[in-house]
Order: structure tokens, then sequence, then C-alpha cells
């Protein structure tokens, strides 16, 4: 009885040590704050690589089953609408409004 009982005893302190160890990593890598400053990091580098980005906005409106894509280049202030074409994915992008200011 005394080996049985020394045995579990020896196994709730192996196992507790076990969650101690396990769960005394680094807090601050785990924190909120630093996951967003570790996205922000990616998200800037990624927008550096790319001199575009962010330069146009797009909207589409979707009223009975009838679909209209709009692009807008803020850089330029041309406005293009997508012209549909019988087979997907052949569509053109046709200047709809000339810029309304000057450079």
């Amino acid at each position: 009885m005394k080996h049985y009982l020394m045995g579990i005893v020896t196994g709730i302190v192996m196992v507790g040590s076990l969650f101690v160890l396990s769960g005394s990593g680094t807090v601050e890598d785990d924190s909120l704050k630093s996951l967003l400053e570790r996205v922000e990091s990616y998200m800037s580098t990624e927008m550096a690589k790319d001199g575009a980005a962010g330069r146009f906005q797009m909207q589409s409106f979707a009223i009975d089953r009838t679909h209209w894509h709009y692009l807008l280049d803020t850089s330029t202030g041309e406005l293009f609408q997508l012209k549909p074409s019988p087979t997907p994915g052949n569509g053109k992008w046709s200047l709809l409004s000339a810029a309304n200011f000057e450079k």
C-alpha cells in the first residue's frame, strides 16, 4: 500500500511540474500588443514592396443579377468601369471619367 500511495504522489508531482514547466514561457510573446506589432510590421513591409499599394479604390454593385464594378485611381483621379464579357475573365477596364484635377 505504501508503494502504491508513493506512486500516485510521484505521478501527481510529475504532472504538476509538467504543467508548470510548459506554462512558464514568455508572456510578452503571446500578448495582444506584440501580436499587433508583428502584424503591423508585416503589413508595412508588404506595403513598402508595392509602390501602387493603396492607390486604387474599387466599388462593386449588384442589383437584380446585374453587376457593376468601378475602379478609382486615387493618384490620377481617373474612374474606370469593368465592361463585362460573355467569356468569364475577359472583361476589360474602360475609362469612364478622366481626372477632374491637375497634377
